[in-house]
């Protein structure tokens, strides 16, 4: 009878603690389903990137840089024009106005002031190729990456023209406010004009090139043109020079991430599709060239680094005086701006090493040399350094006799094989026939235009005509169509009729430019009538001074000079203004 009634009682407890087994195994189901939801939240990124990033977790340095590649590549840009309408969502003041990255001082409306043109600043915006698009020849996805192609004030812009980034040392032109400026590098590692940004936005602008230098790391070897080379070298990684790499490490440190920049890469995810990791990781760049390039990346539970600490390296040789063209000889010094590094150097074209010359002391070029240089210090070595030095014995005379005659304008005349539009060639071109020199400049102008049978002078652009000997008294251009357009002199008198253009005067040099707002005017010849005085030249010669070491410098006469003073004058075949 007992055993009886124990059966039920045990039955009844097996069933109890089976619903207990049961409801403790539901609690931890659902206990591990919360943290298994609770973890999906939490991985995730940064300014609402969820995962976008998970398939660089773990990764370090160079790794580090192709993940991120891998991801950030291949943007789904919009249209060259399709840019002004995507400034509405990616660089919109708070006031509903442009942001204008080069200037403080503009109001400018979408799509009102991007036409037109511009002969001062705050006349119109346009688009600003951060990275110059000659450089990497135009093309695409680059030249509609809203990354780095920028609204600026378009006279401002053509102020920058392709020089690269970095510290001004001696300025030599500044937007209002001195917001932006252009002048001689300060930076070590670098000699020649250069362009900074404004202190605001110098930390966004070393992001958008490590943006750059990361999302077409596939592309740089090709990027030959200009000074692409000097600013991102030719190899996947590092993707910069070292000298860049330095000053935009520091200018990250100095202008950190702010929230308009936050906002801006948010946009550009929705306009072109993917992000800078720069902006939404801050100090990246350490992890991938600095101090915590060793350390693993996590995208999910990411440890800033310190924006700007660079691993150390070592500075390229610096030569003084610059390379150019000098009188029979020049003394040349090398630096170095890491110390207690050892310089080695060649004479001879060929690659610097440590199996090189040591650099002891200045030595003396008394004939046309390429010189080669590196830095070594703790088994690390430099970037090789180079300069040409051109050594001439000609100290008097103005070069050739000139004659009268007729001159094709045309790429032959120019020596190079542009043919077309060269809106983003700056650099002048010059020709020389029969003793008459012809320069054609960009000048202030946004276009230019040369092929094998004619040259248009846009607004802004100037043509030089100039001999070294006598003057110039007469010019007749030949046009390829019947205009009333015609040329502003800086000297003479200037007539046009149907397809001839003629000017009258008695110069060594006259100055055209097209004083319009727009249209060109097309010229595909000029003949030129001189006046040569018989017997001694009545140029002005230097014998007196002794020229040895100085560098080659010709007035627009042709005359040799020692000590320019305000003018216009020719350098290393460049026309050079000195305005001060």
């Amino acid at each position: 009878m007992l055993f009886t009634k124990i059966i039920p009682n045990f039955a009844l407890l097996m069933i109890m603690l089976t619903k207990s087994i049961l409801l403790m195994k539901t609690k931890i189901l659902l206990l591990s389903l919360f943290i298994a939801m609770i973890g999906n939240v939490w991985a995730q990124g940064p300014n609402n990137s969820g995962t976008y990033y998970q398939s660089a977790n773990g990764k370090k340095g160079a790794d580090l840089k192709t993940a991120l590649f891998n991801i950030i590549k291949s943007p789904s840009v919009v249209s060259y024009s399709g840019l002004y309408n995507a400034y509405t969502k990616t660089d919109t003041r708070p006031d509903g106005y442009v942001r204008d990255w080069y200037s403080n001082a503009t109001n400018y409306q979408h799509n009102v002031d991007n036409k037109g043109s511009y002969s001062k600043e705050g006349d119109m915006y346009n688009r600003e190729h951060s990275i110059p698009q000659s450089w990497f020849s135009e093309a695409s996805p680059m030249k509609s990456d809203i990354v780095h192609v920028l609204p600026t004030d378009g006279y401002v812009n053509n102020r920058r023209s392709s020089y690269p980034l970095a510290d001004v040392n001696n300025v030599t032109y500044s937007s209002k406010n001195n917001y932006s400026k252009l002048g001689s590098c300060k930076t070590e590692g670098y000699s020649g004009t250069v362009f900074e940004p404004n202190d605001e936005i110098k930390g966004d602008m070393a992001r958008i090139y490590f943006y750059m230098a990361t999302c077409y790391q596939d592309r740089i070897a090709n990027w030959t043109k200009g000074e692409s080379q000097k600013v991102f070298g030719n190899s996947a990684y590092p993707g910069l020079r070292d000298w860049v790499l330095a000053m935009f490490m520091r200018w990250s440190k100095e202008d950190p991430v702010d929230a308009r920049e936050i906002a801006r890469n948010n946009a550009v995810k929705e306009v072109q599709g993917n992000r800078n990791p720069f902006v939404d990781y801050p100090g990246l760049e350490d992890y991938i060239w600095g101090t915590l390039k060793d350390k693993a990346f996590s995208y999910d539970n990411y440890e800033g680094g310190s924006g700007g600490t660079v691993v150390p390296t070592i500075a390229m040789p610096v030569f003084s005086p610059d390379a150019g063209t000098y009188y029979n000889s020049v003394d040349v010094t090398l630096t170095c701006a890491t110390e207690g590094a050892s310089i080695y150097y060649t004479t001879n074209g060929a690659d610097a090493s440590e199996q090189s010359i040591l650099y002891e002391g200045p030595f003396t070029l008394t004939e046309t040399s390429t010189i080669k240089a590196v830095a070594v210090k703790d088994g690390q070595t430099s970037s090789q350094a180079s300069a040409t030095y051109t050594i001439t014995d000609q100290q008097g005379g103005g070069g050739e006799t000139p004659v009268n005659c007729e001159i094709a304008l045309n790429n032959t005349l120019f020596g190079t094989n542009y043919s077309g539009t060269m809106n983003n060639v700056d650099e002048d071109l010059t020709g020389t026939k029969d003793g008459v020199t012809v320069i054609y400049a960009k000048g202030t102008g946004s276009n230019r235009y040369c092929n094998d049978s004619q040259i248009r002078i846009y607004p802004g652009n100037a043509l030089t005509l100039s001999v070294g000997q006598g003057t110039i008294t007469g010019l007749e251009f030949t046009m390829p169509e019947s205009t009333t357009k015609v040329l502003k002199a800086s000297t003479g008198s200037v007539s046009v009729d149907g397809t001839i253009m003629k000017w009258t005067g008695n110069t060594s040099g006259v100055d055209f430019s097209y004083d319009a707002s727009s249209g060109h005017i097309k010229l595909s010849s000029v003949k030129v009538t001189v006046n040569v005085p018989s017997g001694p030249s009545a140029i002005n010669q230097i014998p007196t001074q002794d020229l040895s070491g100085r560098r080659v410098i010709y007035n627009l006469r042709g005359q040799r000079v020692a000590n320019p003073t305000r003018g216009i004058y020719i350098v290393d075949g460049r026309k050079v203004v000195i305005s001060e």
